[in-house]
């Protein structure tokens, strides 16, 4: 008896809120607003468990009609979708309904003068809606194609687009009302009906949906477009704005104003960039003498011997000034090709020797860098089989900022036919 009463109230709930409820399924994609007006409504249908929603939802669009009730509401509102989309396709169809239930009776009786003409009226209303179908489908595509176009304003096309997306909903919507189990209700086992309903009349819904598919897609693609050209077009309409209010105005990066951005974006790291220079570009060569002149001239500083400071300033002339130019030996390319010399002669037997380790014994006041670079060009300019006869390997360590780089601080020689 709980069950019955229970029934009884919902069913009451119902009749008594069916205006809201009904707003809500065809206006309000089956959500019911939350209101304060709706607020006892609200719990009288969650009472009932007609309505349910997600206790931290923070959506403010309001709670959702429960499925059960929505397809209930789809279920008879199939004619109010149809005259929506099209009132002469649901005259037809209402028109249909009354013509089979006669052709049903006809048959009955055995009246059949009455079952031939209820047979060719029924045929005839068929072929008219399924031409209206196609017609209102047809229409809709050359809408799309050229029905607003002689409109100028952008906000406007994107207005008129926008109904015509409404439109293909409501189109869609008649399609979708034609449930092919209330076609196949209506046909039962009459061969004439199963014929028209369920060979004909679908056939030409899915051709319309097809149809209908493309359509909505072209129409979603052109209001996007749309829509980024209103946006383009304001961002250029508020520069031309700057211009006019502000005569002089000249655009400056000062005027950007970085208060409000975020301190991750707003933050830079160091951008290292390694250089190297073209041996065959003359702007680069006139660099290399000036940088060279400059290095041999921090080296001179370091220099004790006045004589020795002499060659080292006429060793780099710019020849690009003069055509004199001094060929003195540096006394570091001296040391070089002596050790590699050294080595390949077999002077060090099976042992092994540090770059660095020469240096510090030379007595030569230059960095370890070009120690290193002098080294390291004298090597490769050795003739091949002087260059096979010795063994270089490199002490380095990864790169403290780039670990795919490393950085080489010793160079170990050997003989290379002598096992270590």
């Amino acid at each position: 008896m709980a069950k019955a009463d229970d029934a009884q109230s919902a069913l009451v709930a119902l009749a008594r809120h069916a205006d809201l409820i009904l707003d809500a399924h065809l206006n309000n994609a089956n959500r019911i607003r939350e209101t304060r007006e709706n607020q006892s409504i609200l719990e009288s249908l969650e009472r009932h468990r007609l309505v349910w929603r997600y206790r931290d939802d923070d959506d403010d669009s309001g709670p959702n009609l429960n499925k059960e009730l929505v397809h209930l509401l789809a279920h008879i509102t199939r004619a109010q979708r149809r005259r929506w989309a099209s009132e002469r396709i649901h005259e037809l169809w209402s028109d249909l309904q009354e013509l089979f239930e006669d052709y049903r009776e006809a048959k009955r009786l055995a009246a059949y003068t009455d079952k031939d003409r209820l047979e060719s009226s029924i045929a005839e209303h068929v072929n008219m809606l399924i031409e209206d179908i196609r017609s209102a489908n047809e229409a809709y595509s050359s809408y799309l194609d050229g029905g607003y176009m002689y409109v100028t304003d952008l906000d406007l096309r994107i207005r008129e687009n926008e109904k015509a997306i409404d439109r293909a909903g409501k189109l869609n919507a008649l399609f979708d009302s034609f449930n092919i189990n209330e076609l196949a209700e209506q046909a039962g086992t009459d061969t004439f009906l199963r014929r028209l309903l369920l060979k004909h009349l679908p056939a030409t819904l899915e051709e319309g949906r097809k149809n209908l598919a493309s359509s909505i897609s072209r129409l979603s693609v052109m209001l996007v477009r749309m829509r980024e050209d209103q946006r383009l077009s304001r961002m250029v309409g508020g520069f031309e704005q700057q211009f006019v209010n502000n005569p002089g105005y000249v655009p400056s990066i000062a005027d950007i104003n970085l208060d409000n951005c975020p301190a991750r974006i707003n933050l830079t790291s160091e951008f290292r960039v390694a250089s190297h220079p073209d041996v065959y570009e003359a702007a680069d060569e006139s660099d290399m003498v000036a940088l060279a002149e400059v290095a041999r001239t921090e080296r001179d500083v370091k220099i004790s011997d006045p004589l020795e400071a002499y060659r080292a300033e006429g060793i780099i002339t710019n020849d690009l000034l003069s055509a004199d130019e001094v060929d003195e030996d540096d006394p570091t390319d001296s040391l070089a090709e002596e050790l590699i010399l050294h080595v390949i002669d077999g002077g060090l037997g099976d042992k092994e020797i540090r770059a660095l380790s020469v240096l510090a014994s030379s007595g030569l006041l230059i960095d370890e860098e070009g120690w290193l670079y002098a080294l390291e060009g004298t090597i490769n300019a050795l003739h091949p089989d002087d260059r096979r006869c010795l063994h270089l390997s490199y002490c380095y360590h990864p790169h403290t900022t780039y670990r795919d780089n490393i950085h080489i601080h010793d160079m170990i020689l050997r003989q290379h036919d002598v096992s270590v």
